[in-house]
């Protein structure tokens, strides 16, 4: 099979590699599409360490190829999924206490991870999420990262009705706008780029504003009686975005850190402002087994449409250029489409 496989920073190459074989009670699946995610290019540009080599990807889908005899029913070749290509080890304390995003095991050496830039994989039954006909393999490859912004929605205890500020509008912070307009909120984006403003609106947000010069603050105060927001999720890795969250929220707001940051970066307020105010800080990572199923519910039922967020698709011979336009923040997502040449 064909496979995309990273051999040191901003070196890929498709090499053809031996199909893996699926074991008694694992799945083989043939890839259809993989989104190029931020771990994809930090990995490129070697921002984030793992052993080389190894073949990147982790938001993918496809269709059944095979299925080994102790399989569960449910699975037979040709079954369309989504794939959560993370995988946890079960046994560790986060795994047992359903905290499975946290699970201490899932980047070792024996753990399976990653994989999406490769024709096939081989992965465990509870790895692989049946999807409807009617859902598009690219949409499909959104179910990772939608699960992400669902756990992230999770973590800042957004509630129904209530206001929530989305700090950044790549496209991580486009797919909070659409699963918190789901959820009831009331939608606050922020974000230098016009375009991407215009995006956010057009996705669900109640308003969107460039924060430069005051307009964030400006907006915020008017449409909430002076108060802030009740909620705030930051998307964005630029420091001043840390600030403007709290400058934004109400007394007894909550801030979820979703993005990462540069090493040693610090939350700029006030641990007294902190105690007074009762804020809530939280931070995301991941996703968990019942994020990443009401992920594929949510796309399944065609409640949130990311279609508009879908920049480009590339073959494997486009996939350098891909990941380097999804780098250079060209559109929102690029996706391998793994039968395109």
């Amino acid at each position: 099979m064909r496979a995309a496989v990273l051999t040191a920073p901003e070196s890929l190459e498709i090499r053809d590699v031996e199909t893996p074989v699926p074991g008694r009670s694992e799945l083989l699946v043939r890839l259809k599409a993989c989104g190029i995610c931020t771990l994809e290019q930090r990995l490129f540009t070697g921002e984030m360490k793992m052993p080389y080599p190894l073949v990147p990807g982790h938001e993918a889908s496809g269709e059944v190829a095979a299925a080994g005899p102790e399989v569960p029913p449910g699975f037979a070749p040709g079954t369309r999924v989504a794939l959560d290509l993370v995988m946890r080890c079960g046994m560790c304390h986060y795994c047992r206490t359903g905290h499975s995003n946290m699970c201490q095991n899932r980047f070792n050496a024996n753990q399976r991870v990653l994989g999406g830039f490769g024709e096939y994989v081989v992965v465990r039954p509870s790895q692989a999420f049946p999807i409807p006909d009617g859902l598009s393999f690219e949409e499909a490859a959104f179910a990772e990262p939608v699960a992400c912004c669902i756990r992230s929605l999770k973590r800042v205890g957004l509630r129904l009705a209530e206001d929530l500020l989305v700090i950044g509008a790549g496209p991580m912070g486009q797919m909070h706008v659409l699963v918190a307009s789901r959820m009831g909120a009331r939608v606050f984006v922020s974000d230098p780029d016009a375009a991407r403003c215009a995006m956010a609106k057009r996705l669900g947000a109640f308003a969107a504003v460039d924060p430069m010069g005051g307009a964030l603050a400006a907006l915020v105060k008017e449409h909430t009686d002076g108060r802030g927001v009740d909620a705030c999720v930051v998307t964005s890795p630029a420091p001043a975005a840390l600030e403007a969250a709290f400058a934004s929220i109400s007394k007894t707001g909550r801030v979820n850190i979703y993005t990462a940051y540069a090493a040693k970066t610090t939350i700029p307020v006030d641990a007294n402002v902190l105690h007074r105010s009762e804020y809530a800080v939280t931070g995301t990572e991941g996703r968990t087994e019942r994020d990443f199923h009401q992920a594929v519910r949510l796309l399944s039922f065609g409640m949130v449409d990311v279609k508009p967020l879908i920049s480009r698709t590339v073959g494997f011979g486009g996939l350098e250029a891909g990941i380097r336009a999804a780098i250079a923040r060209e559109g929102y997502r690029v996706l391998l489409r793994h039968d395109e040449p």
